[in-house]
C-alpha cells in the first residue's frame, strides 16, 4: 500500500508541476553523434557462476564509446534508438573487452535561459565481448545521461551512472558491470 501510494504521489506531483518544471520541446537536431572516456568496473561474483568455473573476480577498465542515435520527433527530445560501440581496456590485469549495443531511451530537455539541458534516461541490449578468446555473451545496460547544449548543437555530455549485467554463455559466468564518463556531441539534422 505505501509503495502504492508513493507511486500516485509521484504521478500526480508531475502532471500538476509548474510549467517552469516540464520538460520543454528540444531546439537541436534529432541525429546526434557522441564520444565518451570513463571507467568500467567489472564484477565476476563466486556466488553467481552458472557452470564448473567458480572463480571471482573483479577489474577496472578505461571505458572509450562512441554513440549515433535519432529521436524520432524530429527533434532532440522523447524517444530515440541509437548504437553504441565501447571498449574496455584494463592495463594492469590485461584485460580488454569490446560491447556492441543498441540503446534505446526518452530523452527530457530542459530550458535554462540560452542554454538546453537535457536528461536522458537509456537501457542498452546487445553482445559484449572479451578479447583474450571466445567468451561472448548478451550484455544490457541501463543509466543516464545528462547533456548540456553549449552552441547550436554541440553539446557536453556526463554519464554519471550505468549499471548492467552481462552472461557469457561459453564461461557460464554472469559478470556485473558499473560504468561512468563524460564527453562531447554534436546534434544535428533540422
Amino acid at each position: 500500500m505505501k509503495r502504492a501510494t508513493a507511486v500516485a504521489s509521484i504521478i500526480v506531483g508531475v502532471a500538476l508541476a509548474p510549467a517552469s518544471v516540464r520538460a520543454d520541446d528540444s531546439t537541436r537536431g534529432p541525429a546526434y553523434v557522441q564520444g565518451t572516456v570513463g571507467v568500467s568496473y567489472w564484477d565476476f561474483p563466486r556466488f553467481f557462476a552458472l557452470g564448473p568455473i567458480v572463480t571471482g573476480y573483479s577489474w577496472t577498465g578505461f571505458n572509450p564509446t562512441i554513440e549515433l542515435g535519432y529521436h524520432f520527433l524530429g527533434r532532440h527530445d522523447g524517444i530515440m534508438l541509437g548504437i553504441r560501440q565501447g571498449f574496455s581496456v584494463d592495463a594492469l590485469q590485461g584485460h580488454a573487452a569490446g560491447t556492441t549495443a543498441a540503446r534505446i531511451g526518452y530523452d527530457l530537455a530542459f530550458k535554462a535561459g540560452a542554454l538546453e539541458i537535457n536528461v536522458d534516461p537509456f537501457v542498452t541490449i546487445g553482445a559484449g565481448y572479451i578479447f583474450d578468446g571466445s567468451h561472448a555473451g548478451i550484455e544490457t545496460t541501463g543509466g543516464i545521461d545528462v547533456k548540456l547544449f553549449l552552441v547550436k548543437g554541440f553539446y557536453v555530455v556526463a554519464r554519471p551512472a550505468e549499471l548492467g549485467i552481462q552472461c557469457f554463455h561459453d564461461a557460464g559466468i554472469c559478470a556485473f558491470a558499473y560504468l561512468a564518463g563524460a564527453g562531447a556531441g554534436f546534434a544535428f539534422g533540422n
